[in-house]
């Protein structure tokens, strides 16, 4: 794993679980808050719903191809040859690449026009445009990941061809 990745997959678990702890004690507090002081905090089931959720769900989907967790379908890439197995893999990781790229143009195009409304959650004033710009970065930097996992394939086929 190069440097970059080990950062990035280090960052992306101290992200989210600094990001499930917080959505944690802030339900909680919503809670206590209710139910003793008959104050719940305003706007938690938005903030909860617009903010972290998002944020967890959708950090975890580079961090599971960091760390090689997705749900993966070996039949015919086990039974084939070397060579051809790279071949299959590339191809995944090149339409990965593509159909990640999609969905962050989509989710830009979302982004931006929530921006020029003003986007907030439902019938409260809590502000949600920000959390659209998530979708963009996290399906380009997933995007990244596969072109680098292109590039490691590449470079054991060449290594392995080097030692012949």
């Amino acid at each position: 794993m190069s440097t970059f990745t080990k950062i990035l997959d280090r960052w992306l678990t101290i992200t989210t679980a600094a990001a499930i702890i917080v959505m944690m004690l802030h339900i909680v507090t919503h809670a206590l808050a209710r139910s003793i002081f008959h104050a719940p905090i305003y706007g938690t089931n938005e903030i909860v719903e617009y903010w972290y959720l998002p944020l967890v769900a959708l950090l975890g989907i580079p961090a599971a191809q960091l760390q090689k967790e997705h749900i993966t379908v070996t039949m015919a890439i086990e039974r084939a040859k070397p060579a051809t197995a790279a071949v299959f893999t590339v191809f995944a990781c090149v339409l990965g690449a593509l159909v990640s790229i999609a969905f962050a143009w989509f989710g830009l195009g979302k982004a931006l026009e929530n921006t020029a409304i003003g986007s907030t959650a439902d019938v409260s004033d809590v502000i949600t445009w920000p959390v659209y710009y998530l979708v963009p970065i996290v399906f380009v930097l997933l995007a990244v990941l596969y072109i680098l996992d292109v590039v490691a394939i590449f470079r054991r086929r060449t290594e392995a061809g080097e030692e012949k």
